[in-house]
């Protein structure tokens, strides 16, 4: 082993991982919370990852020695994790007991094997984490990319997710649990509302992970194996994560008397799966490049960094904190619709304003091109920003203290901030000891 292996491992695999373990632990069980669910949920886990991923990535100078390092990745993780919010999993759970539901509210249900529920949750989880990177894999593009390849890339994943509706259609013997000796039941969605929801789930499932594929199968052409290797290392650990977690169904047996939040603790180790799928692609894909490939790699634009960059953390930021405001009126006072309302109206036009200040900024102070500098001398203080206010926001909805079970929660939280935080904190101590130690070189040269 040569003497920078350790190094190599723990700065560029352990490191990382754990990071996005720890946000991931603490967002995804955020997700299921009050005020958020579905898309703003997953948005909310999905900017925080991705903040993270671009501050530990980047370089405080103009030369980046890692492929993905973009200040867009921020907004391509909120905006990919988030759009894999707008679909549900809560029919496959029942599988992991036997049961495959009918009618849940009358008790009906029929006799399945539990290999369904790890074979759903694993086509589930490989596009609930898969199309972020995607969308993270579209920030390192080697060369220039131009519009009609962005279209062609589009097409692919669009056109690869009506193919995969077409399929589901066609052949619901292959995805419909059952299907042969329920097809009377499965013509009747109406008299059977379990089946109506298994049916719309893995319907969304199916065609997410057609969306997933059709954007894959455009890199495997362009044969850009690191853009590759970044999203089959996510799809398929997450998917395996989420299988193997069995949205924890084995815990009543395990804990028979057992009187925590089973439901929270699945989505929090969903969260940890996704956040380690993340690390593992971090070191397979993101590792400090060799000078060719730096020299293939091109010159970012400054001001398009920064615009990716503010965008990202004000979309998702602004509505996190929304959401999270909402979760808060709802739990202790009441009426959730009536504040989401307020809050929207006080909440939207401050973003507007935000963003007219970042337009205004970016257009009245721009870079220059060739700027040498660093782009983001604020970075540390924007990661920070991210952390303080997703953590406060979490403990905000986690409920009342009066509830050992919220208090565990809201102690789990503390634990996974100051494991984020030290962690940011080393990167950032190794940052600008690097940076320091370059200028002092260069002034030794002059």
């Amino acid at each position: 082993m040569s003497p920078n292996r350790p190094h190599d491992l723990v700065h560029n695999l352990l490191l990382p991982t754990l990071l996005f373990a720890s946000l991931g632990g603490m967002t995804w069980a955020v997700r299921g919370c009050s005020g958020f669910g579905a898309v703003n949920g997953c948005l909310f886990a999905g900017v925080t990852w991705g903040t993270a991923w671009w501050f530990i990535a980047r370089e405080p100078g103009r030369r980046q020695s890692r492929r993905y390092n973009s200040g867009w990745i921020i907004l391509a993780l909120a905006v990919g994790i988030g759009m894999s919010g707008a679909r549900g999993w809560m029919q496959w759970p029942s599988f992991f007991d036997g049961r495959l539901m009918i009618d849940y509210r009358a008790g009906k249900f029929v006799p399945i094997s539990r290999t369904y529920g790890f074979i759903w949750l694993f086509i589930a989880g490989m596009p609930w984490a898969g199309l972020g990177a995607c969308m993270l894999a579209w920030c390192g593009s080697q060369r220039p990319f131009p519009a009609w390849l962005w279209a062609v890339r589009l097409g692919c994943g669009l056109g690869a997710m009506f193919f995969a509706s077409f399929l589901f259609y066609h052949f619901p013997q292959v995805f419909l649990p059952l299907y042969g000796t329920l097809k009377a039941q499965y013509a009747d969605l109406h008299a059977n509302p379990s089946l109506r929801r298994l049916f719309g789930d893995n319907r969304s499932a199916i065609q997410h992970l057609g969306l997933y594929l059709g954007f894959l199968l455009f890199e495997v052409g362009r044969r850009d194996w690191k853009n590759v290797k970044l999203i089959v290392t996510v799809g398929v650990l997450n998917g395996l994560g989420w299988a193997l977690c069995q949205n924890w169904k084995w815990a009543d047996r395990v804990w028979p008397d057992g009187h925590f939040n089973f439901w929270r603790c699945w989505e929090s180790s969903g969260g940890i799966s996704i956040g380690i799928a993340y690390g593992v692609a971090y070191y397979l894909a993101n590792r400090p490049m060799a000078e060719p490939e730096m020299a293939a790699q091109g010159v970012s634009k400054p001001n398009l960094e920064r615009l990716g960059a503010y965008l990202g953390l004000l979309l998702g930021l602004g509505l996190s904190i929304r959401n999270g405001l909402k979760g808060w009126f709802n739990i202790y006072v009441g009426n959730e619709d009536y504040w989401s309302g307020v809050l929207w109206i006080i909440i939207g036009p401050l973003m507007l304003v935000c963003l007219v200040a970042i337009l205004y900024r970016i257009l009245r102070r721009p870079l220059p091109k060739a700027f040498q500098g660093d782009v983001f001398p604020h970075a540390y203080r924007l990661v920070w920003l991210m952390l303080i206010v997703q953590n406060v926001i979490a403990q905000l909805i986690t409920g009342p203290w009066s509830s050992w079970s919220e208090v565990a929660f809201s102690i789990y939280y503390l634990l996974l901030f100051f494991i984020s935080a030290v962690i940011l904190y080393h990167y950032h101590f190794l940052k600008t000891h690097s940076a320091l130690a370059a200028q002092h070189a260069s002034l030794a040269q002059a």
